[in-house]
């Protein structure tokens, strides 16, 4: 019986590295080939798109308050309950810590996105994965109001605990999985809607579909982690296949989407 479970726990433990490894391969191969085909920002023509990428790298955008709460959230051993409706979960249980330091979007990015919020002067953004809300606090601080959806109502729990010590008061926020929740956000048009939640393929196209009637005719869709698997990458390839954009970045971390028709097409790759 010993012998058994000991086997049963080594050909987990072989299967699960396999995995892993074969992970890893895929993002490195994806990402030299992505580099191989990239550009520098610095020579985008279209002074639209040049402006935004200008903008997303500027410091203006950095908030010292929400980096210091960061840095506390990172040695936090409170325990969460896991609830995750996307792909992913390795547990019934996370920590805080654990979440800062594998799930939250890097200050550069989410200085990115507030940004982008800035530039298009965001009266209302969408928010598919709160997670602990520090990027939903950037969005916030650049748009008049910002709607938020977590899976996890224990994690939207923290989060609105994170907005109130930041003083930020602007954001409605609902909990559930995306599509169960989406009528109840479907009540406007968005100028930006950020889309960081699932990490399945056919989830993204899913709800970048569904996000569309909700999308102001000049606004922009982020999706983020667009080459974290090959079912998400194979996904990117189907939106940028959409006639309904006219400028698709791809910056390997993250994909900017478009139909603002006083842009010109173009499909660029981008070292941001």
């Amino acid at each position: 019986e010993w012998g058994a479970k000991i086997y049963e726990i080594s050909h987990i433990r072989r299967r699960t590295f396999n995995k892993v490894k074969s992970i890893a391969i895929f993002r490195i191969t994806s990402f030299v080939h992505w580099l191989l085909r990239s550009r520098s920002w610095r020579s985008i023509h279209s002074p639209w798109l040049f402006t935004l990428l200008t903008s997303m790298r500027s410091a203006k955008f950095h908030c010292a308050d929400i980096e210091t709460l960061r840095t506390e959230l990172k040695t936090n051993t409170e325990v969460v309950p896991v609830v995750d409706y996307g792909a992913g979960s390795t547990g019934s249980t996370s920590t805080v810590s654990g979440i800062a330091q594998l799930s939250l979007k890097r200050p550069k990015h989410a200085r990115a996105l507030a940004a982008v919020a800035a530039h298009l002067g965001s009266s209302s953004t969408l928010e598919l994965g709160t997670s602990l809300g520090l990027t939903s606090a950037y969005l916030a601080r650049h748009s008049q109001t910002l709607t938020t959806v977590e899976g996890n109502p224990h994690i939207l729990t923290l989060a609105q605990s994170h907005w109130a010590q930041l003083g930020i008061a602007n954001v409605r926020s609902f909990s559930g999985e995306f599509d169960a929740t989406w009528e109840a956000f479907a009540d406007r048009e968005y100028d930006l809607i950020f889309i960081d939640g699932n990490h399945r393929g056919e989830a993204l196209i899913r709800y970048v579909e569904k996000s569309l009637p909700l999308l102001h005719p000049n606004g922009v869709m982020v999706c983020d982690d667009i080459h974290w698997s090959p079912d998400m990458e194979e996904a990117w390839k189907h939106l940028c296949g959409m006639s309904e954009w006219t400028v698709q970045v791809d910056a390997f971390e993250w994909g900017l989407l478009t139909r603002n028709q006083a842009l010109k097409r173009e499909h660029v790759r981008i070292r941001f």
